[in-house]
């Protein structure tokens, strides 16, 4: 078992994950091609420090940046507490000894309580066109300016919405920027672009809606990880907590491939709960529970609204979704819409879900091996069969009357062999029999949408090594 106190996942460990990458990337490309952007994320992921991080990352990578200072006149003035550095902790909260207290929050722990509004801005403070005419070093209204262009500047002017005190001067903003844009019949090249990175809150409600399709693209975060990126982090979390010197048998590395499927299945797009679990679990089934429950107890909020299937496809949450969004407590992963499982786990139908997400990644695992091992079975019946391979073929594969042969009993399924051998047309030793019906056993339950438990495990594990 690995030690979950080396399991210590930084923000610079989260930024190169493909998932943000991605939508990094994609955010970048409507820039680039001359759109102006409207990015939404969550608001613990910006209570968090890291949708400031997650921007500053994007910028590093853009050219002419004009980033317009809060209200309190700079970076530092910030509404949600001070950032993370991409070299801290990623999640505060974790001791040296992987111990949480009651009150960590690591954004998919459940729901935490709203921002508290912003304190109405003191008699004097610049308006937002203000200090955008300031950043730019301008007199007069800055929209017409940036428009006329006439230093042929096309810069991307930054907005931090949660840092902004009234979201109906940003919303229009907005609105003004790109009615003038349009006016002009700028081409994509010569277009000043607005990038406004907010939450949901920062703006008027109908800002989004409000907006051109055609000259300002609106990206939410949502499903922005995937598999890759738990099966990623639990990688990285297994590679810190193994020994240099093990050995690890075939039978072993089967084992520990189940386990990494199983955290990475069981966790979704819950990545702290994913590198806890890494160093928690042993991997046997019977202790996942106890080693969920040790990693993070649930909050106890209300579980969110189900959702329609085609809600993990959309482009954004659904309304009925966001305030779960919102607080962290579910995402869109792999195409479906999944909450943290220590949310459901102590419900009613907690451990049918449990069971069926142990199972999807049991199955992931073992179904390509279990057909290798069938594979080498029927590798053996030609000999085997005791009436020949033709009669055997004719009887189990080719029963329309095809012409049956040794080539046609590769199609052959364990249920066949296993009907084949209980009729004495195929004689195993007590080894391959034992083999066979183990394989068949556990093929079966597998189909039957049931997991294998430990000892099940154990023995498919013996019957694919042996």
């Amino acid at each position: 078992m690995i030690d979950d106190a080396a399991v210590r996942p930084t923000a610079a460990d989260l930024l190169r994950l493909p998932g943000p990458r991605r939508h990094l990337a994609r955010v970048a490309a409507d820039l680039a091609s001359g759109l102006g952007c409207l990015w939404l994320l969550p608001g613990h992921e910006v209570e968090r420090g890291r949708a400031d991080l997650y921007l500053d990352r994007l910028l590093a990578d853009l050219d002419d940046v004009v980033e317009v200072p809060g209200p309190g006149g700079g970076r530092a003035a910030r509404a949600d507490g001070p950032a993370e550095r991409a070299d801290e902790e990623l999640w505060p909260g974790v001791d040296a000894f992987g111990d949480v207290g009651f009150d960590y929050d690591d954004g998919l722990g459940g729901w935490t309580a709203p921002a508290a509004p912003a304190p109405a801005p003191p008699l004097g403070t610049p308006s937002l066109t203000e200090r955008l005419a300031g950043q730019l070093g301008l007199v007069g209204d800055p929209v017409e300016e940036l428009v006329d262009g006439a230093d042929l500047r096309a810069p991307v002017v930054i907005v931090r919405a949660w840092r902004e005190d009234d979201p109906v001067a940003l919303s229009r903003l907005m609105r003004r920027l790109q009615a003038a844009v349009k006016n002009a019949g700028l081409p994509p090249a010569r277009r000043p672009r607005l990038l406004v990175a907010a939450r949901p809150e920062d703006l008027a409600p109908d800002a989004p809606e409000a907006l051109d399709p055609g000259l300002c693209a609106v990206h939410w975060w949502w499903s922005v990880w995937g598999r890759l990126d738990t099966a990623t982090l639990v990688a990285e979390a297994e590679a810190d907590g193994r020994s240099a010197h093990g050995r690890h048998t075939a039978g072993k590395r089967i084992l520990a491939a189940v386990r990494h499927e199983t955290v990475v299945e069981v966790c979704g797009p819950d990545l702290p709960l994913a590198a806890r679990l890494t160093g928690r679990w042993n991997g046997r089934t019977d202790d996942l529970v106890p080693a969920l429950t040790a990693c993070r107890p649930a909050a106890g909020a209300a579980p969110p609204p189900a959702a329609n299937a085609a809600a993990a496809y959309a482009p954004s949450p659904e309304p009925s979704l966001r305030p779960a969004w919102q607080a962290g407590l579910l995402d869109s992963w792999e195409g479906q819409v999944r909450c943290s499982p220590v949310e459901w786990l102590a419900g009613a139908d907690g451990r049918d879900r449990l069971d069926k997400l142990v199972w999807q990644a049991q199955n992931r695992v073992l179904l390509p091996l279990i057909d290798d091992a069938r594979a080498r079975l029927v590798a053996l019946l030609p000999q085997a069969a005791a009436r020949g391979a033709r009669h055997l073929a004719a009887t189990y594969v080719d029963r329309d009357g095809g012409r049956g042969g040794p080539a046609d009993l590769a199609s052959m399924e364990l249920g066949d062999i296993w009907t084949a051998v209980r009729r004495r047309d195929v004689r195993f030793g007590t080894a391959q029999y034992n083999r066979l019906s183990t394989l068949r056993t556990s093929r079966n339950k597998l189909a039957h949408r049931r997991p294998l438990t430990d000892r099940e495990l154990g023995d498919l594990v013996d019957a694919l090594t042996g």
